[in-house]
């Protein structure tokens, strides 16, 4: 997980950082059918504005939204003081608005375009 991106002005990623009204996270994953193996690649957007991706990660199911977690906290976006709290619950007792979903993509590449 060392290799997310995050945003900085430089890139045009996350610029700016105030009131957090809005958290989405776009997910997509890939079936490797050859081994069984599950990736995805996410990204996260505060307040309609990106501000970081993931590279291609292995991970099943709903395991986007703990890679996305990982974003927001290096991010400084998500400062919770129980470690057990979900991202779910943080917005949710914070009044956040939170989107998450994730799409199946069936070819490598398309889940390659999406990381960047």
């Amino acid at each position: 997980m060392n290799n997310i991106m995050i945003g900085s002005v430089a890139n045009g990623i996350g610029a700016t950082k105030g009131k957090v009204k809005s958290v989405e996270i776009w997910g997509k994953r890939w079936n490797d059918k050859t081994y069984g193996n599950t990736y995805h690649a996410v990204r996260v957007y505060v307040n309609d504005e990106l501000i970081g991706t993931s590279p291609i990660t292995y991970g099943y199911g709903d395991s986007y939204v703990q890679t996305a977690e990982g974003i927001l906290r290096k991010a400084g976006y998500f400062k919770r003081k129980d470690p057990r709290e979900s991202l779910f619950r943080y917005t949710q007792d914070r009044k956040i608005k939170y989107k998450y979903y994730a799409s199946d993509v069936k070819l490598k590449r398309e889940l390659k375009d999406f990381a960047g």
